[in-house]
């Protein structure tokens, strides 16, 4: 990525808010990508924990699944887990081009999350279409 810039990368943004229970993100096509980074972060909440899934499958309405691109449990109410950044890097080296995040928390309290998918190609060729919610600004070349 050295030398690319916010042009040449493709952003997602798959939660912001407050989330109780279990559930999913909508499933976003991840084709023509070779890597992918979820980016994560947590407000404070007092108590529980969550636990987010990577899931993949090769139609959008598919049978969706894990493939090891998961977080640990982040628990609430520890000053190491909340108001931090999480974050997990993974090849998309499969013929599963559908990817979508799923949910759980533990406890009654909601979980503030955030999360972001960042997705790049060998390439450095401009992404064309951005994902509906990112807005890319035009570089800054001196300060």
């Amino acid at each position: 990525m050295l030398g690319t810039n916010a042009s040449h990368v493709k952003y997602i943004n798959a939660l912001s808010g407050q989330y109780v229970g279990s559930g999913s993100t909508n499933a976003s096509n991840f084709a023509g990508f070779e890597w992918a980074t979820l980016i994560l972060t947590t407000g404070s909440f007092s108590g529980g924990s969550v636990t987010l899934n990577v899931e993949r499958s090769a139609t959008s309405d598919g049978t969706f699944s894990t493939f090891g691109a998961s977080t640990a449990a982040i628990v609430g109410g520890a000053t190491t887990n909340c108001g931090h950044l999480f974050v997990r890097s993974f090849a998309l080296d499969s013929s599963a081009i559908w990817y979508k995040l799923a949910y759980n928390t533990a406890g009654t309290d909601g979980k503030n999350l955030a999360a972001v998918f960042e997705l790049s190609a060998a390439r450095v060729n401009p992404v064309a279409t951005q994902d509906g919610n990112t807005t890319i600004y035009s570089d800054v070349i001196a300060g």
